[in-house]
């Protein structure tokens, strides 16, 4: 059985059209053939078992993301909204999802790394079209908080607290005087638009140098970070590899930092800035300052899906940005 046929326009559908919106920008910047592809058909065989396309759903996920809405809400969404119908691919007429088909859809791109796909297609794509330069890797990390009540920390020389917490994946994690029980984000991003190469999700107890190594994707020129990323066994990784070191020094209290490591700091802070604007526009806009659901599995699956939705409004913003009259 194929899956269900949406998107047939009526004469309706036609009067209904509008001006030109930013969904509708951001629909065009990938071919969606492949990630039709490799996303597959849903229906399984037998009379009516029919389902919704596979793209229709990622594409109401993505809505979801961008909008910073629940599933009830993203069901409810999508039924009023013209612009939402017609970024998913509906008609007027066409039933849409509502909120366990859209919460399935979610889990079958947690499975196999399906999510993960997708999002080396997005960025594949983007490295066709030159938005991705790889002058310059830029690293960094950031908390999420769980969306579980956070247990009594534990104290020095425990490993968990007496008190469990709903989400058994979320753990304390401190960076600075900042502490976080829940799980933290890893991005690399590339320097010359934002754009997200490559994302790890962990839990909060993970230093952000642990996982730093795969961020950083091999065919970059230099990569940046802070002095959190700093080993020697790294600098010498990224100098066997042709990669130029911009990671932050960092002082110890034998070798204070020389006049000329300062301002190589100063330097490479300036560039590496430009790493934050991902976490802030999961944080502020996506709403992801504290994560919806309570396992790791499912919390990573949301927020890759963040990081392609990202990716796609970010490129939609560079290819249709509005230059000034001069």
């Amino acid at each position: 059985m194929v899956d269900r046929v949406v998107g047939q326009l009526s004469l309706a559908d036609a009067l209904a059209l509008s001006d030109t919106t930013q969904l509708d920008q951001i629909a065009t910047v990938i071919d969606w053939m492949p990630i039709r592809a490799l996303l597959g058909q849903r229906s399984g065989p037998g009379k009516g078992n029919t389902s919704y396309p596979a793209e229709t759903l990622l594409r109401c996920l993505f809505l979801g993301v961008w909008n910073n809405l629940s599933d009830p809400a993203l069901e409810m969404q999508l039924r009023d909204r013209l612009s939402f119908r017609r970024f998913a691919g509906f008609s007027l007429s066409d039933r849409t999802p509502d909120h366990s088909t859209l919460w399935r859809f979610r889990e079958e791109l947690k499975r196999d790394g399906l999510i993960d796909r997708v999002f080396d297609e997005i960025t594949r794509q983007f490295e066709q079209k030159g938005l991705i330069l790889k002058q310059g890797t830029l690293i960094d990390a950031s908390f999420m908080q769980a969306a579980a009540r956070p247990p009594a920390k534990p104290k020095k020389g425990e490993e968990t607290s007496a008190r469990p917490s709903a989400d058994p994946d979320a753990r304390w994690g401190r960076k600075g005087k900042k502490t976080v029980f829940g799980y933290k984000v890893h991005n690399g991003v590339d320097d010359a638009h934002t754009l997200i190469r490559r994302m790890h999700f962990t839990d909060a107890s993970i230093t952000d140098t642990e996982p730093a190594d795969m961020l950083i994707c091999g065919d970059e020129e230099a990569a940046y970070g802070d002095q959190a990323y700093y080993t020697h066994a790294r600098h010498a990784r990224l100098k066997q590899a042709g990669i130029k070191d911009r990671l932050m020094h960092r002082p110890n209290k034998h070798h204070p930092l020389t006049p000329r490591q300062k301002q190589r700091n100063r330097l490479i802070s300036k560039v590496r800035a430009a790493v934050e604007r991902p976490f802030a526009v999961f944080k502020q806009h996506y709403g992801m300052r504290r994560l919806r659901f309570f396992n790791l599995a499912t919390n990573r699956t949301q927020c890759v899906l963040a990081g392609c939705g990202y990716n796609l409004q970010r490129a939609a913003a560079v290819l249709f940005a509005v230059r000034k009259p001069a």
